[in-house]
C-alpha cells in the first residue's frame, strides 16, 4: 500500500513539472527564442549550428554521457536539473570552440528519478530528459 502511494505521488510529480517546463516555455520564462535582432521571430539560427543529444545510456545507472555539437564559437552553458528546477549540477560553464564535446555525469550521490539537462549557447537552447535508475 505504502509503496503504491509513493509510486503515484512520484508519478504526479513528475507531471507537474513536465507540465511547468511546458508552461514556462510557453512563457518564454526559461527558454530564448532567437530573433533576427528586430523582433520579427525569424530565427537565424539553423538546426546544423547547434545539436545537443541524447545521453547514453538511457535509463543509467549511476554514469552516462552527454554529447553535444557546437559550429559556432560561443559560451556554452550545460547544467542538470532536478524535476523541481533546481540546478544539481554545472558541467560547462566557459566558451568553446566549434566542434563536438562529450561530458560524463555522475549521479552517484542523486536518487533514482528523472533529471533534465540544458544546453545554452548564444541564442539556441535545448533541453534533454535523462532517467537514472539505482
Amino acid at each position: 500500500m505504502t509503496r503504491t502511494i509513493i509510486n503515484i505521488v512520484f508519478v504526479l510529480v513528475f507531471l507537474i513539472s513536465v507540465i511547468n517546463v511546458f508552461a514556462d516555455n510557453a512563457n518564454n520564462k526559461h527558454f530564448n527564442k532567437p530573433t533576427d535582432g528586430i523582433g520579427s521571430g525569424i530565427s537565424t539560427i539553423t538546426s546544423d549550428d547547434y545539436k545537443l543529444y541524447q545521453n547514453f545510456p538511457n535509463p543509467f545507472n549511476p554514469v552516462t554521457k552527454i554529447s553535444y555539437k557546437i559550429e559556432k564559437e560561443g559560451y556554452v552553458s550545460l547544467k542538470v536539473y532536478n524535476l523541481v528546477g533546481q540546478v544539481i549540477r554545472v558541467m560547462v560553464d566557459e566558451n568553446q570552440e566549434p566542434g563536438k564535446y562529450s561530458v560524463v555525469f555522475d549521479a552517484s550521490d542523486f536518487s533514482t528519478g528523472v533529471y533534465l539537462y540544458k544546453l545554452e549557447i548564444n541564442d539556441f537552447t535545448s533541453v534533454k530528459r535523462m532517467t537514472l535508475i539505482k
